[in-house]
């Protein structure tokens, strides 16, 4: 049938949300199609550190994006499907240490698209190809910074074959050729893959293996393997291996201020445990990454983290529902992430905590409350970022069976913070909206 649904939206900083979206499949045709725009105030992009957004300019954004989708079984077999999305957004920043700055500003248009075949061999088994085109276009109206237009096309091939009653094979190929259309400069790959699961009674085990070429970096073989065992339906334990091949993307090697022509591929070994009861669940990793592409926030260029850096932790999740009506959801994470020397990599937290509590009153109304606490954290190795616990809460209504009013607050204890130095953040939030779908 026929489904038509929207959101509208109000809140700070002067921000409106509307969305429409309709979907219908008559026949053998089916189609979605969807529209958005956000428009916000906003607040400083650069603010001074310990300062308050709220005493700078506005930096305003505004998004508008259309999507499309339809599909035609051609055959009860057989189906064809496309997809179209357009980006319009327009961003407002500061020139370097001038959080005042009022005439900077990205325009951005992407376009993405693809159109895919689907055979359905069986119930178990299928063939899928797709070729997708999407384009970039990112200027500055006023010339503070300089243009890039790039684009991808991509041609995928997958099929899933079952072999056996508990074993099944996925093999397939991809073809990417990634275009900077301002340069000419271009970047080709193409790569094979194969993963095999295999079902041993309460044992599950994976195996991969891939293999990639390209035309300005070294071709590569990596591949992981995995197991998994339910000791019962509430007990299991699982561990994977594998190794990975990460080349520089277009934009990370020539975009404009920020590319570093001299990036190399990183090669990372990845190991992981987990053991898991009831809504209870432990992880372990260890990660050695290889010449790691980062970014060094003191020249804001990407660069090369020489040598092996490690990455490793672990993170535990709790999630259950008491009283058939109280939803409770906590996790845990610690992070060691450093480099050949022992130096802490930037950005990322030593610790995070988060937790939520949602209580469901009546079939019409929920209300729920959240934290998170993100831990020591350095954007250089001088300034620390982290150290913060911001809190959030929400309730929702249901005004009949098809509209829906709620309202939600974010940083309601209006902390003052900044995840990367010297840029400002949203201090206390509301926003209350109305949903429909009919």
């Amino acid at each position: 049938e026929l489904s038509i649904g929207g959101n509208i939206e109000y809140g700070s900083f002067t921000t409106t949300k509307i969305a429409v979206d309709a979907s219908q499949k008559v026949g053998a045709l089916s189609f979605y199609l969807g529209a958005n725009q956000i428009k916000s105030d906003s607040f400083s992009a650069q603010t001074p550190r310990g300062k308050n957004p709220k005493e700078y300019e506005e930096d305003r954004y505004k998004n508008q994006t259309l999507n499309a989708k339809l599909g035609y079984d051609i055959t009860s077999s057989d189906t064809l499907s496309s997809e179209f999305t357009f980006i319009d957004a327009l961003t407002q920043y500061d020139g370097y240490a001038s959080p005042n700055s009022t005439l900077p500003e990205v325009h951005q248009t992407n376009r993405l698209g693809n159109i895919g075949y689907r055979h359905n061999i069986d119930t178990k088994n299928y063939i899928d190809a797709t070729y997708a085109l999407s384009t970039f276009d990112k200027k500055d109206p006023n010339g503070y910074t300089k243009a890039f237009k790039g684009n991808n096309k991509e041609l995928n091939v997958l099929g899933t074959f079952t072999y056996m009653d508990n074993a099944s094979l996925v093999i397939g190929g991809n073809v990417l050729n990634s275009k900077d259309t301002i340069s000419t400069t271009e970047l080709d790959s193409k790569g094979i893959f194969a993963t095999n699961t295999n079902h041993f009674g309460g044992l599950i085990l994976t195996e991969s293996l891939r293999h990639d070429m390209y035309s300005s970096f070294d071709d590569k073989t990596t591949g992981k393997i995995g197991a998994k065992y339910f000791f019962t339906d509430d007990l299991t334990l699982a561990s994977n291996y594998g190794t990975a091949y990460r080349t520089p993307s277009l934009y990370e090697l020539y975009a404009p201020i920020y590319g570093s022509q001299t990036l190399r591929p990183e090669t990372t070994k990845s190991f992981d445990v987990t053991i898991s009861f009831m809504g209870l669940s432990a992880t372990y990793y260890h990660n050695r990454v290889d010449n790691l592409i980062g970014f060094d926030p003191m020249t804001y260029v990407n660069e090369q983290v020489e040598g092996t850096s490690t990455l490793k932790g672990y993170e535990i999740r709790y999630g259950t529902l008491l009283a058939q009506a109280l939803a409770l959801d906590v996790s845990y994470s610690k992070l060691s992430a450093k480099d050949k020397d022992g130096k802490d990599l930037v950005r990322r937290p030593q610790e995070s905590a988060a937790g939520s509590l949602t209580y469901y009153a009546t079939s019409a109304l929920s209300v729920g409350t959240m934290a998170n606490y993100t831990g020591t954290r350095y954007d250089t190795t001088q300034i620390q970022t982290g150290r913060y616990a911001l809190w959030s809460a929400f309730a929702n209504y249901g005004i009949t069976d098809m509209v829906t009013l709620y309202i939600k607050g974010e940083n309601l204890g209006d902390k003052r913070y900044q995840e990367v130095e010297g840029y400002g953040t949203a201090g206390r939030s509301v926003y209350t909206g109305l949903s429909a779908r009919f």
